[in-house]
């Protein structure tokens, strides 16, 4: 029996963007292997997955523009190979998740079975800090999916992604307190990367993206929503700039998401100026 599923898709190895990916993320994997038997720690092995994600986070929050992806996916695993911190692929899976669910790329709404795992995944990743964020992430984009969606108003098509919203962002706390994941002193933060990623979710917040041009995944081939676009970016840079406060000693894995979201804020820059121009 097919499993049915308004969120995943598969990826297509005709398009060259995917293509260009894989042959990122094998390079990646060898490179990584054979630092790993030469000694390095067992953290490269997994430079190819962080890659994968930051590349799928960013065809998420900048879906017209492949080379924000793909260089995402290049500096993900340049840096994680070169032995520098990477958030946990956890919680970059959950911030991934959110964006698809608020900027809406598939052009379909969660089924029943995509709410109860979203919400699964966003409680079982609330253990560290970064998966709490993602994990409260997913509860947030529910909501917002939900309001965004133009039939909130009526009570009976948004009680359960208000109930699955509930439980995540409940869940997830609930898992984050019990694995002494707020134990640490988040006054220990790391001040630079507080700023740089305040500044850079400052700047999505408050510059409207340019209309996508990119099309929904669903039959009817809509063109994705500004306004969902903008949220979804929103919501990614809010929750890197809450992560960077709140992980503290720890906020450098960040790294990469701040360049990732820096790269997508570059990109829409010049997108406008281009069409401004035309």
């Amino acid at each position: 029996m097919d499993f049915r599923s308004h969120l995943g898709r598969p990826l297509d190895f005709r398009n060259r963007a995917n293509l260009a990916v894989a042959a990122i993320c094998v390079m990646a994997g060898a490179i990584g292997v054979w630092l790993w038997l030469s000694g390095e720690p067992g953290t490269v092995v997994l430079s190819p997955v962080y890659a994968f994600l930051t590349w799928a986070l960013l065809r998420e929050i900048d879906p017209d523009h492949n080379w924000t992806a793909l260089a995402g996916a290049i500096l993900t695993a340049a840096w994680s190979l070169a032995g520098g911190p990477v958030v946990s692929g956890l919680a970059l899976t959950g911030l991934m998740i959110a964006a698809r669910i608020v900027t809406s790329t598939t052009g379909r709404r969660p089924l029943l079975v995509d709410l109860v795992g979203v919400t699964v995944f966003g409680i079982v990743i609330g253990y560290t800090v970064a998966g709490w964020v993602g994990g409260f992430g997913i509860a947030i984009a529910i909501y917002l999916d939900d309001r965004l969606s133009g039939d909130g108003h009526r009570i009976d098509s948004h009680r359960g992604a208000l109930m699955a919203a509930s439980i995540t962002a409940i869940g997830t706390t609930v898992v984050a307190t019990a694995s002494g994941a707020f134990t640490q002193q988040f006054v220990d933060v790391e001040q630079w990367a507080v700023l740089v990623a305040g500044a850079v979710a400052l700047i999505l917040l408050i510059r409207d993206p340019a209309a996508p041009v990119s099309q929904v995944d669903a039959r009817h081939a809509a063109f994705i929503s500004e306004q969902r676009l903008h949220a979804s970016r929103s919501l990614i840079g809010c929750l890197v700039f809450v992560a960077s406060i709140i992980t503290g000693s720890e906020s450098p894995g960040l790294i990469v998401l701040v360049v990732a979201l820096g790269l997508a804020v570059i990109s829409n820059e010049f997108e406008l100026l281009r069409r401004r121009r035309l």
